[in-house]
């Protein structure tokens, strides 16, 4: 039986990763290959370094960007590792999905450029370095409130068919979570955040901004001087801020009404923080990387011809490869051009395209009865659930969105059908298929293997 310690030393630090070069957008078809136009508030990465009495450590990182693939993951696990020592399996990201940040390696095969990736790496090194040059002992303790800020997007029709659109009865995880750390002298000095929604509800297409992920961080930094926030996006793939709910349709928000949502978690957070009751989290560090594979139903070469075709066919190009462009085309004529672009690439490629998801996933432990569990791509909430239905003894957290890879649906979610099924969705990760049933089952025995080998 592994103890804990009530004292975890810890250090955080944010470096500012807003493009200082005229990069494209990635978020939307719309913005596919076009430059941004202004910068409405700065993109972060944020970084969180633990160390428990045993020499253990574990650094966790958030990041106001749409994706990266794992490249990234691989560069700053051998960076961490080699100047402090930090296990490979022991550093985790996440990237916060805002929809309007600049095209990176990953989700964006043709619009990054190699200044910004490099750019990107420096700002991360640096604050790695930052976190481990800045820390103190205390405590952690983890705390839960409630709201009324996120809704499903899915509306099941039945027969295998699910409608985009607001749906107040369909899966949604409520909570926002927080682990608090406070210096001996009692002060918060950090504020790990996550909950589970899309970030992809403003209106503005064509400026940089870390939606309200970003304006969370930022309003609980000027609440608590000294306080360095970090934001990790949970298992949000389908559900989206009830603000913009209408009927039968989503609304994009403008930035005003996004500022009512984010001060109402805000409101939320703050009244927890001084007045509810906290869950102490003593420590006994580990943590571990692995992948699980997720077979795929081939759509086959043909379809994928038909699809570059059709937006072949309405970009008024048919029979011509994908060529980049710079800026070129209505918003309408960019989205085809992303879609004839992923669909080129698949039909190009279709015979050397794998066969099956290779999901990045991972664990941290907090303690024997407290655990964060990691996975790549855009998992959905019924996914959350049925994790932590297999784990009822141990409390867990879900971070998503580690990597670029495709939607992960739960079985409930695949025999629903829907966009978060695959239905487009593959295309646009230029994937040869959707998920298979059995995702579930698939992502549950991953995580338990991985649980079992910490709980030695």
């Amino acid at each position: 039986m592994h103890t804990a310690s009530q004292n975890v030393i810890f250090g955080a630090a944010k470096e500012l990763i807003t493009p200082r070069e005229r990069t494209t957008l990635i978020g939307f078809g719309p913005v596919f290959g076009v430059p941004f136009e202004s910068i409405h508030d700065d993109l972060y990465v944020r970084t969180l370094v633990l160390e428990d009495a045993w020499g253990e450590r574990v650094v966790l990182m958030g990041f106001d960007l749409l994706f990266h693939d794992d490249s990234l993951t691989a560069a700053l696990r051998d960076y961490a590792g080699e100047k402090y020592g930090v296990k490979p399996g022991n550093l985790h990201v996440a990237y916060s999905h805002t929809h309007f940040a600049p095209a990176v390696r990953g989700y964006d095969q043709h619009y990054h450029t190699d200044s910004y990736e490099a750019f990107l790496l420096e700002r991360c090194c640096a604050c790695i370095d930052r976190a481990f040059r800045d820390t103190c002992v205390g405590t952690m303790d983890f705390a839960a409130v409630e709201g009324d800020w996120n809704i499903s997007r899915r509306v099941p029709q039945g027969n295998g068919k699910t409608k985009f659109a607001p749906n107040p009865d369909g899966d949604r995880d409520p909570n926002l979570y927080l682990l608090r750390l406070r210096d001996e002298a009692g002060q918060v000095r950090v504020l790990l955040t996550s909950f589970a929604c899309h970030p992809s509800n403003l209106a503005q297409l064509h400026a940089i901004s870390a939606e309200y992920p970003g304006r969370l961080c930022a309003l609980l930094e000027e609440r608590y001087p000294g306080c360095t926030a970090l934001f990790f996006q949970g298992f949000g793939a389908d559900t989206k801020l009830k603000r913009g709910a209408q009927e039968d349709k989503f609304t994009p928000l403008t930035y005003e009404q996004l500022e009512e949502v984010v001060q109402s978690m805000v409101g939320a957070a703050t009244q927890q923080l001084e007045h509810g009751s906290w869950t102490a989290v003593p420590v006994r560090l580990a943590g571990c990387a692995f992948t699980v594979e997720l077979p795929l139903e081939e759509n086959g070469r043909a379809f994928y011809e038909s699809e570059l075709a059709k937006y072949s066919q309405r970009l008024g190009c048919p029979g011509e490869r994908f060529v980049k462009t710079e800026n070129e085309g209505e918003s309408g004529a960019n989205s085809f051009r992303l879609m004839w672009s992923c669909a080129d690439y698949v039909v190009e490629h279709y015979e050397q395209l794998p066969d099956a998801i290779t999901l990045n996933c991972g664990v941290v432990r907090l303690n024997p009865d407290f655990y964060i569990f990691s996975m790549g791509g855009e998992p959905v909430v019924s996914l959350q659930n049925a994790l932590r239905d297999a784990f009822p003894s141990k409390r867990i957290l879900c971070f998503g969105y580690n990597d670029a890879i495709a939607y992960i649906p739960s079985d409930k979610v695949i025999e629903e059908g829907g966009y978060e099924a695959g239905e487009g969705a593959d295309l646009e990760y230029r994937l040869k298929g959707r998920c298979k049933l059995g995702v579930t089952g698939i992502c549950v025995a991953g995580f338990g293997e991985a649980v079992a080998e910490l709980d030695k």
